[in-house]
């Protein structure tokens, strides 16, 4: 259950919490794939999401570089579709992902709805594993920069989520305390463990609704986040 009378500050994830990154990323492959003449992206993209799922939880844990992350991905992708492709196109294809995401800017049903709500009762702040140029670009794109007082990401923080130092990082640079924050994000780990465990309360954005191992307070849609706050 969620304590709601000191919150003061709310901080949400990005890709997938706000930014609709499936269905972005479906569309940027898409792009790329008829400059390049290459396979559908229907098939493509059903093999994608749990590849690319797995490399970001691995890379959360420090296990492996950006760099392998964007390859390995890719790699692992097309060879679930057996399609072979050369490595100098998979590293195309990873810089030509990376630089025209951001072009793209569906954020899921409800987003500005409940955030335009939400900014009037709360300080509104972001915390994010992406790289810094390509979240600022999405966040620009999508119209989401003036709702955010605050944006943290990996790469000033210096450690990923869940590690403890980044939400450290975002309170400091919020000006705010654990016990005055509240984090939203959709990975149970990374956003929801993460954020517990500095002392900030936390919602799961559940989106495919899967079983709630935890008892964390959740939602499914965005905008049953006012019926929480």
């Amino acid at each position: 259950m969620i304590v709601k009378e000191h919150i003061t500050d709310v901080f949400f994830d990005l890709d997938h919490t706000i930014y609709d990154f499936d269905k972005n990323s479906a569309l940027t492959f898409k792009a790329i794939f008829t400059e390049m003449e290459l396979i559908g992206v229907d098939d493509f993209m059903t093999h994608f999401k749990p590849i690319n799922d797995s490399y970001w939880e691995r890379f959360s844990k420090e296990e492996i570089s950006r760099d392998f992350l964007r390859y390995g991905r890719l790699k692992d992708t097309f060879d679930a579709i057996d399609v072979k492709i050369n490595d100098d196109h998979i590293y195309y294809i990873a810089d030509e992902f990376i630089g025209k995401l951001p072009n793209h800017n569906h954020v899921f049903d409800g987003a500005y709805e409940t955030l335009d709500v939400l900014k009037n009762n709360y300080r509104l702040h972001i915390i994010t594993n992406g790289p810094d140029s390509v979240q600022e670009k999405k966040l620009k794109n999508a119209n989401l920069t003036a709702y955010f007082q605050t944006i943290t990401n990996s790469e000033l923080a210096g450690v990923k989520k869940p590690h403890p130092g980044i939400f450290q990082h975002a309170l400091t640079t919020a000006n705010t305390k654990a016990e005055n924050s509240l984090m939203i994000g959709d990975n149970i780990n990374a956003d929801v463990h993460g954020a517990l465990n500095v002392g900030m309360q936390a919602i799961w954005f559940n989106e495919f609704k899967l079983e709630n191992t935890i008892g964390v307070a959740e939602v499914q849609q965005l905008n049953q986040l006012l019926d929480i706050l």
